[in-house]
């Protein structure tokens, strides 16, 4: 089965993509689980669309090219988890046909083939969490498409614009995800390895990285936001660390079958006898990319799986080598069932009923069937940082991240916190207050022009409940 795919024939795509929806698409229709990062992308994009300015009236750290995504989104079709599911489905897929069409056009290997884009895909559906539009799924599609214009000045004998393009995807890649500004360190060794002007072609491009900052700064500055974009987003979304939204154990289960294929591959890559320069170099560079990939993983506080979609770039293009080596075919189509297999095990193990002996605890990422609260299609603010209770209300008022919300609610001694609260709430008044915070007797006390129009109205599972008079 694996030699079908080392041609590049017409039949070979079309196999390969219908292959990918087969894993894929069942579940958006069989199981289609709501889920919690999901639900943050659909408020921030609910709240653009009235209107309301990012890092001006929404306080989040969200990158502006990723909540422009949602914003979209929420215009054309509004609230819709399947909708925000066949887009993460469309962007995997245009993700590896994208990069494996690179790699051919590179002539990286010594044969073109479709290998890379069937490991690509099939890794891309090991898990439910690679089907969420998140912000890195979005940047990564500007990482791939920054590939070709940083690795080919020498080899074309253009001119070195093309690196400004280069530089161009990778800033709108960190604009979708900040930690992937990290990839221009991958970057920077492609300068060094086929550019002829290594600092010229390293400042030209820095230049286009730097262009696109360059036009969102100036929109912030004129629209009043832009302290809120330097305060919010690039100050607060490098925060190293390590919290587990599920569990290391669980997250091992998920990932050993991509690390065993990994590890083999690089087995493989090792064992080749020496090739032309270019693939060598190439080679070298991808080494770089599985090591910056490595970094973005670490690079958030909160680590899950579906931040490493990041890793299926290197993955894909280092399998190949394990896919193409001199093993026999049918042990080679033999490793490739196994592998398909497992992915397919592991993403169906609830519709198997395997899930009592491959158990995953997903409830953290996983909104509850039963909200807390019976309130529905209200406008609503949390005091606290469970957000479940949104999913079938509307926010109001900026106070979407509740750490982020601390810069006021956490500084009621202060005149100015007191003050921005009342302008906020003067603004845009909640019809519905949950109090997880214990925040409501203080906030009633200092603001009782505000807050003294609420009243109790029942006690959710975590928090009471006040409605406005």
């Amino acid at each position: 089965m694996i030699s079908y795919f080392r041609s590049l024939l017409p039949s070979r795509l079309i196999l390969l993509v219908v292959l990918y929806l087969a894993i894929r698409l069942p579940l958006l229709f069989l199981n289609l689980p709501a889920t919690v990062p999901e639900l943050y992308a659909m408020l921030v994009g609910e709240r653009m669309a009235d209107s309301a300015a990012l890092y001006r009236d929404i306080y989040d750290s969200m990158a502006p090219l990723s909540a422009m995504v949602y914003w979209l989104i929420d215009l054309l079709v509004g609230r819709s988890y399947l909708a925000y599911r066949m887009v993460a489905a469309a962007l995997l897929l245009l993700q590896a046909l994208l990069f494996n069409s690179i790699l051919n056009r590179l002539h990286v290997y010594g044969h073109k083939n479709y290998i890379p884009a069937l490991l690509y895909l099939t890794f891309g559906c090991l898990t439910f969490e690679f089907d969420m539009l998140t912000p890195l799924l979005i940047g990564n599609t500007f990482v791939i498409l920054s590939l070709p214009y940083i690795v080919t000045v020498s080899r074309e004998g253009l001119d070195n614009s093309r690196l400004f393009i280069g530089g161009f995807m990778l800033g709108l890649a960190a604009l979708s995800y900040l930690p992937l500004t990290l990839f221009l360190l991958l970057a920077s060794v492609a300068v060094f390895f086929f550019a002829s002007s290594t600092f010229r072609s390293f400042l030209l491009m820095l230049c286009g990285f730097a262009f696109p900052y360059a036009v969102l700064f100036s929109y912030y500055f004129y629209t009043g936001a832009l302290g809120g974009f330097l305060e919010l987003h690039l100050l607060r979304s490098w925060q190293f660390g390590t919290e587990f939204i599920i569990p290391p154990l669980d997250l091992a289960k998920i990932l050993v079958l991509p690390a065993l294929v990994l590890v083999l591959s690089l087995f493989s890559v090792f064992s080749l006898p020496q090739r032309l320069v270019f693939q060598e170099k190439f080679q070298q560079l991808m080494v770089v990319w599985l090591l910056v990939s490595m970094l973005v993983v670490v690079a958030p506080n909160e680590v899950s799986a579906w931040i490493f979609v990041v890793l299926l770039p290197p993955l894909a293009y280092f399998g190949e080598y394990l896919f193409t080596g001199r093993l026999k075919a049918w042990i080679l189509t033999l490793i490739y069932l196994l592998v398909l297999s497992g992915v397919v095990v592991l993403r169906y193990r609830q519709v198997l009923g395997l899930h009592q002996v491959l158990t995953i605890d997903q409830s953290r990422l996983v909104l509850p069937e039963e909200q807390a609260t019976s309130v529905k299609g209200k406008s609503i603010l949390v005091l606290g940082d469970d957000i479940t209770y949104y999913a079938h209300n509307k926010l109001a008022t900026p106070y979407l991240d509740w750490h982020l919300s601390q810069r006021h609610f956490s500084h009621l001694n202060e005149y100015q916190a007191v003050f921005e609260l009342y302008k906020n709430f003067t603004a845009e008044a909640p019809e519905i207050i949950v109090d997880q915070a214990g925040l409501m007797p203080e906030l009633q006390y200092k603001l009782p022009e505000i807050f003294g129009n609420y009243k109790p109205a029942g006690t959710g599972e975590t928090a009471k409940i006040y409605s406005r008079n």
